[in-house]
């Protein structure tokens, strides 16, 4: 008699995978937490001791605010709260004492903080860290608890120490962005490889569920930006990575290829989910060309979760030669004198070839002229 095998999952294999999600998390911020606390414990120590201040708090609350900002450009939104918040702090001070708290004290400085911080600057964040400060002093720090001069300070202080951490004990500019793109190839990758079967099998339901997947993936677009504006960030203020100038360049380069390379594979699974309802189909040779295509990405997509350099890595040139021979075989004949539909699949296959031979290191020119013309007269002269 065959033993039944429980159905009971392993309590350790449980917790292990419960606490996988938090643990990954924890592996890419460990980085921006030890900035934050150490940018805290510094402020508050240079206010105390430095500046002989009491009672601080504007000083770590500042550098905390700083270092937890997101998506690159930290310097210069650091500077606009070094701005917002001894401004609102400022304020506050002056007018609380002046007239008191209460309703329509508080309505009041608020708009008078908003509207001088706009008059000062024009980024959402000054004006926000103003009404943030106006609203502390008139609430949890009335004057008299404090100098209203040492608390403009402490708030300064904060916010360039968090700058002067972000800048010893930087984020790798390279990591976050090059595992984004990872992430975005390999699923344009896997996306067309099953538009290529389902293609083949007349599958409506299966392409559907492909583009549902490319639709998902705005957010990990939305994830390369930031992280490669934050590596720019790093590259820039942290002597710890001025070498790493010319990589954070490169990797800003193909942000839009890359990007594009996606947008692309959304466009093609719609047309292919079109081509399906209307019960047409495609060439044998536009599946084999998909299939090619989707090999090709998901090889970029593992290169770069690898950590390999696409300027010296061995096997760039071997990707480039498979795309230029792609590109060759896509004329106007792939299509068989297909529906218009699968004339549009191939166009798409056609802009895919080029966005990935501009993340392989060619221009766009360059990469125009990989492909099969379609034109008597091409804008790009063909290399074939």
């Amino acid at each position: 008699m065959a033993r039944r095998t429980s159905s009971v999952p392993n309590p350790a294999t449980a917790v292990k995978e419960l606490l996988r999600p938090g643990i990954q998390r924890l592996r890419l911020s460990w980085v921006s937490i030890l900035q934050g606390g150490i940018a805290a414990g510094l402020s508050w120590w240079v206010a105390v001791n430095l500046f002989g201040h009491e009672s601080v708090f504007f000083a770590p609350m500042a550098a905390i605010i700083v270092i937890g900002l997101t998506g690159g450009d930290r310097l210069r939104r650091a500077v606009e709260l070094n701005i917002g918040v001894p401004l609102g702090v400022g304020i506050g001070d002056l007018l609380v004492t002046w007239l008191g708290t209460g309703t329509w004290q508080m309505t009041f400085i608020v708009l008078l903080a908003l509207t001088v911080a706009v008059l000062v600057d024009k980024s959402p964040l000054v004006s926000t860290q103003a009404a943030i400060g106006v609203v502390l002093i008139a609430t949890i720090f009335p004057p008299g608890t404090s100098g209203g001069i040492d608390r403009m300070l402490d708030a300064f202080i904060g916010g360039t120490v968090g700058i002067i951490v972000i800048a010893l004990i930087p984020n790798s500019p390279l990591r976050g962005g090059r595992q984004e793109i990872a992430t975005i190839l390999t699923i344009a990758g896997h996306v067309l490889k099953e538009v290529a079967v389902d293609l083949a099998d007349g599958n409506t339901k299966g392409i559907n569920a492909a583009l549902q997947e490319a639709r998902g993936t705005q957010a990990n677009i939305n994830n390369l930006i930031a992280a490669a504006k934050t590596g720019r960030e790093a590259a820039t203020v942290s002597p710890l990575h001025w070498r790493n100038r010319r990589r954070v360049k490169s990797l800003m380069r193909i942000l839009n290829p890359v990007d594009n390379a996606m947008r692309n594979t959304r466009v093609l699974a719609r047309r292919a989910l079109v081509l399906t309802e209307d019960g047409d189909d495609v060439s044998a040779r536009q599946i084999a060309v998909l299939e090619e295509i989707a090999d090709v990405m998901t090889a970029l997509g593992d290169l770069f979760a690898r950590g390999e350099r696409v300027g010296t890595s061995e096997r760039i040139p071997q990707l480039v030669r498979r795309l230029r021979v792609l590109g060759a075989m896509t004329g106007p004949e792939v299509a068989d004198k297909k529906v218009l539909s699968a004339q549009m699949i191939l166009g798409q296959s056609r802009s895919i070839i080029v966005d990935l031979l501009q993340i392989c290191g060619m221009s766009r020119k360059s990469a125009q002229a990989a492909l099969a013309p379609t034109s008597a007269h091409p804008h790009v002269d063909p290399e074939v």
